[in-house]
C-alpha cells in the first residue's frame, strides 16, 4: 500500500513537469477577443475532420511521450506492479499500459469536449498575489468555456482521469479491479492537469527570477 502511494505521488508530481511543455499557456487579458460563437450543437465534417486530426496529432506527439516513459520509468524502478517484474517485459507491460490508458483517455476526452462544446485551454492569468493566481489555477481546471463565452464545468477532464483508468483497469492486476483504486488514480490524473497547469502559470516568473541573476553584473 506504501508502495502504491508513493508511486501515485511521484507519478503525480512528474506529470504536472512534463505537461508544462504540452501547449502554450493563453494569456487571459483583459481586452482579448473571443472567437465567434459557433450554433450549439452545430457538427459538421470539417469539425468532425478536425477532431480526427487533433485526436492522432496527440496520439503521436511529444505529449503522449511525456505521458509514458516518465511514469513507466518510475513504476518500473518501483517494482509496481509487482506481478509484471522488473525484467525487459515488465517494463514493455508499463510502457504499453500507459500509452493505452493515455490514447483511451485523449478520446474520452475529445468526445465529452465535442458532445459538450468544451474549450479547456489554459489562460495564464500572470498577475496578482500567489492566492489570487493559484485560485485561478483551479478555476481555470474545474471550468471550461462554452462557445458563447460562458462557463461550464469541464466533465472532460476527470472523464478522462476516472475513465481511462477504469478502462485500464482490464488489463491490470486484479487488486487493482476495484471502485477505490479508480477513484485514488482517477484523482491523481486530475491531480496533473491541476499541476500541469499551476506550472504554467508561475513557471514564466521563475524563468524570470534565473534569468534576472543570470545577467546580473
Amino acid at each position: 500500500m506504501l508502495k502504491t502511494a508513493s508511486v501515485l505521488c511521484l507519478i503525480t508530481l512528474t506529470g504536472g513537469g512534463v505537461c508544462l511543455a504540452q501547449e502554450t499557456p493563453v494569456p487571459a487579458t483583459a481586452g482579448q477577443t473571443e472567437a465567434a460563437p459557433a450554433a450549439p450543437g452545430a457538427s459538421t465534417p470539417q469539425n468532425s475532420q478536425a477532431h480526427k486530426k487533433s485526436f492522432l496529432k496527440r496520439a503521436f506527439s511529444v505529449e503522449a511521450v511525456t505521458a509514458t516513459i516518465p511514469g513507466a520509468v518510475l513504476q518500473q524502478f518501483h517494482d509496481w506492479p509487482e506481478e509484471w517484474g522488473k525484467q525487459r517485459l515488465g517494463f514493455e507491460k508499463r510502457v504499453a499500459s500507459l500509452y493505452g490508458q493515455f490514447v483511451i483517455g485523449v478520446a474520452i476526452e475529445d468526445t465529452v469536449k465535442a458532445v459538450h462544446h468544451e474549450d479547456t485551454t489554459y489562460r495564464r492569468l500572470g498577475q496578482g498575489n500567489f492566492f489570487r493566481r493559484t485560485a485561478h489555477v483551479i478555476t481555470d481546471t474545474v471550468t471550461a468555456r462554452k462557445p458563447n463565452g460562458n462557463r461550464t464545468m469541464a466533465f472532460s477532464l476527470p472523464a478522462n482521469a476516472y475513465g481511462s483508468w477504469a478502462i485500464a483497469t482490464l488489463w491490470s492486476p486484479h487488486e487493482f479491479r476495484n471502485p477505490q483504486s479508480i477513484f485514488e488514480w482517477g484523482s491523481a490524473g486530475m491531480g496533473v492537469s491541476a499541476g500541469a497547469n499551476f506550472a504554467r502559470e508561475f513557471w514564466p516568473d521563475i524563468k524570470e527570477v534565473f534569468r534576472k541573476k543570470k545577467n546580473k553584473p
